[in-house]
């Protein structure tokens, strides 16, 4: 049996899922989750609807796909944050630069893990990713709250969240060297300038 002839529009039925995710990412990013649609992608790609279909079976597919990377690449960097020795400081510190350098090379899967379109759901995987971070570096704050590391005159639940928004949040991200003019007040007071 004879394959089908060719048409013109065959070479961009081809393109691969990852030119789905990539054309997604973009118009999520620019657009914004909610008012993409998957119809916006299709014509992104220059494919019919039907063809994208043939790639991802909707926007929420989409979404957990994009983000699949970024909890790979928080969860790592949460396990590397929990291996640094030393004092408190040092670990949130590491965490810190390592989500903003993770966000400065992928802004758009990073905006759309953190932002207001995330995943939604308290049991979503991105959402208990996020609370993951939050978790950790509650925790970070208040041991180095403890030991006298950093002032204690926020609430380290409250830190955390406005950290999490400063460095990984929607928007432009901020570089890994922002991060410690972030920090230069709360760590860099008590300690002296050094961080």
């Amino acid at each position: 049996m004879n394959p089908p002839p060719t048409t013109s529009s065959s070479p961009r039925l081809r393109r691969g899922r990852e030119d789905v995710l990539a054309a997604a990412t973009a118009l999520f990013h620019e657009r914004g989750y909610d008012a993409t649609s998957m119809s916006d992608i299709a014509a992104r790609l220059g494919f019919t609807k039907a063809a994208l279909y043939r790639h991802v079976k909707g926007k929420a597919e989409l979404r957990r796909a994009i983000t699949r990377p970024v909890r790979a690449d928080v969860r790592a960097l949460l396990a590397a944050s929990a291996a640094v020795a030393g004092r408190p400081v040092d670990g949130l510190v590491a965490l810190l630069h390592g989500l903003a350098g993770a966000a400065a090379v992928h802004p758009g899967r990073y905006a759309l893990f953190w932002g207001p379109d995330g995943e939604p759901g308290p049991r979503a995987p991105d959402a208990v990713c996020r609370a993951a971070v939050v978790r950790r570096l509650t925790e970070l704050l208040e041991r180095a709250v403890e030991r006298g590391d950093i002032r204690g005159d926020i609430a380290p639940h409250l830190a955390a969240r406005l950290l999490v928004g400063a460095v990984a949040g929607p928007g432009t991200p901020v570089s890994p060297s922002a991060v410690d003019i972030l920090l230069d007040g709360p760590v860099r007071l008590l300690t002296g300038g050094e961080s």
